[in-house]
């Protein structure tokens, strides 16, 4: 989608910039260097567009990196949550999902972590509307998860009143490896923690 902007040439025609492009990149740019690590020049270099353009097509900084938020909510609920919402087996899709979180922060221009997890340790729940789009977010992965351990135990690879505490523990475990991704800790330990998360999966089922 494209969209005209408030600066003009010198021929009087407004010029227009590739929204979609823009908010990629302003989403992975925040992803990069979280909320306070953002400066209007970077936002400026880095989308090429000029300030007057970024405040009249996205509104303020605080705007603008709640936007990002929203858009990187629902790429991952597309990518992370659907797999597991919609998906027709119990702990082998617990599995893909982690071997998913794996492959997304091997990536080499995976800018670090998960950006919500980031996002909720960089403002501590100082800012009721970023609190608001981090929350949405977890519920939501918590919700496809105990969607997913739900359909294990009903086929009977784990017992139903385990659902609730092995959820909480996915939680635990998806949150500290965002956390060692992000910290810098290398790839391949934090594939080795993936990995150790999915032999817990594997010790659960019911044999």
């Amino acid at each position: 989608m494209y969209r005209p902007v408030q600066n003009t040439p010198a021929t009087g025609r407004p010029l227009e910039f590739d929204l979609e492009k823009a908010q990629e990149t302003i989403m992975r740019l925040f992803w990069e260097k979280g909320f306070l690590g953002v400066s209007l020049p970077d936002l400026e270099k880095r989308t090429g567009l000029s300030r007057s353009s970024l405040y009249n097509s996205f509104g303020s900084k605080q705007k603008v990196f709640e936007q990002a938020l929203e858009r990187y909510r629902e790429a991952m609920g597309q990518q992370m949550c659907e797999p597991l919402e919609k998906g027709s087996q119990g702990l082998a899709d617990l599995r893909v999902f982690l071997e998913s979180m794996r492959q997304m922060f091997a990536q080499p221009k995976c800018p670090g972590g998960c950006l919500m997890v980031n996002t909720m340790i960089e403002f501590a729940g100082a800012d009721a509307a970023v609190a608001k789009h981090t929350a949405r977010h977890f519920q939501r992965l918590r919700s496809a998860i105990v969607t997913t351990l739900q359909r294990a135990a009903d086929t009977g690879e784990i017992a139903p009143r385990s659902v609730d505490a092995r959820a909480e523990l996915m939680m635990t475990l998806v949150l500290g490896i965002s956390v060692a991704a992000r910290a810098g800790v290398s790839k391949d330990d934090v594939a080795a923690m993936a990995a150790a998360a999915r032999t817990q999966i594997d010790a659960w089922e019911i044999r």
